[in-house]
C-alpha cells in the first residue's frame, strides 16, 4: 500500500512543472531579462494604448544538441500585452533548430569560392529561402502584469516551423538565444 502511494507521488511529480509567477516590473528590471522587441501603441485612445513587449530569459536557455554545424537550443519567453482591452503576460517555450550551413557569412563565403560573379542580392533571396533556423513554441502559462497565474497550460510540441529573417521578431528571438549560449550571432558563423 505504501510502495502504491509512494509510487502515485513520484509519478504525479514527474508530470507536474511547478510555474514561477513573473511580473511585468521584474521582467523590466531583471538583469536575466533581456528585451527583444517593444512597440508602443501610437494612437494613445481609449482603444489603442499600451503596448508589446517580448523578453528573452536568459537564464532558462539549454543546449538541447550540439552537433556542430547543427545546434538546437530551447529558453523561455514572454510575450507582454499592455493595453486596455488586454494586461498580460504570456510564458511561451521556444525550441530553436540551428544549421549553421545555411548563416548568411557561410553563404557569402561559399559563394565566393564557387562563384566569384555572385552578386549580394542573390545570396540575399538564398539566404531568405533558407535561413537554417526552424522552430516550435508552446504557451506554458499566462499570468497578469503583477504576476498572478491565470491560466497554466501544458505545453504541447509543435511542429519546427522555418523561421524567416522578415519574421524579424521571431528571428530576433534566435538568435538572442545563441549569442546567449555561444557569444556570437549566429550569422557570422562561417562553415568552410
Amino acid at each position: 500500500m505504501i510502495r502504491r502511494i509512494l509510487m502515485l507521488v513520484l509519478v504525479l511529480l514527474a508530470f507536474t512543472k511547478p510555474t514561477e509567477a513573473i511580473s511585468f516590473q521584474e521582467l523590466k528590471e531583471s538583469p536575466q531579462f533581456k528585451l527583444i522587441y517593444s512597440h508602443e501603441y501610437a494612437h494613445h485612445t481609449p482603444v489603442e494604448n499600451g503596448g508589446v513587449y517580448i523578453y528573452l530569459n536568459t537564464y532558462s536557455i539549454e543546449s538541447v544538441q550540439y552537433a556542430p554545424p547543427k545546434y538546437t537550443l530551447r529558453g523561455t519567453y514572454y510575450m507582454v500585452y499592455t493595453s486596455s482591452y488586454q494586461n498580460e503576460i504570456i510564458e511561451k517555450q521556444l525550441t530553436v533548430n540551428y544549421d549553421t550551413s545555411h548563416s548568411l557569412a557561410t553563404l557569402i563565403h561559399s559563394s565566393r569560392m564557387m562563384n566569384r560573379n555572385s552578386s549580394m542580392m542573390d545570396l540575399m533571396k538564398a539566404s531568405d529561402s533558407n535561413t537554417g533556423l526552424f522552430m516550435a513554441d508552446t504557451t506554458v502559462a499566462i499570468y497578469t502584469l503583477n504576476g498572478a497565474l491565470k491560466r497554466n497550460l501544458f505545453p504541447n510540441e509543435t511542429i519546427n516551423q522555418k523561421i524567416y529573417r522578415k519574421n524579424i521578431v521571431m528571428y530576433d528571438l534566435a538568435d538572442a538565444m545563441f549569442m546567449s549560449v555561444y557569444q556570437q550571432y549566429f550569422d557570422d558563423i562561417v562553415i568552410p
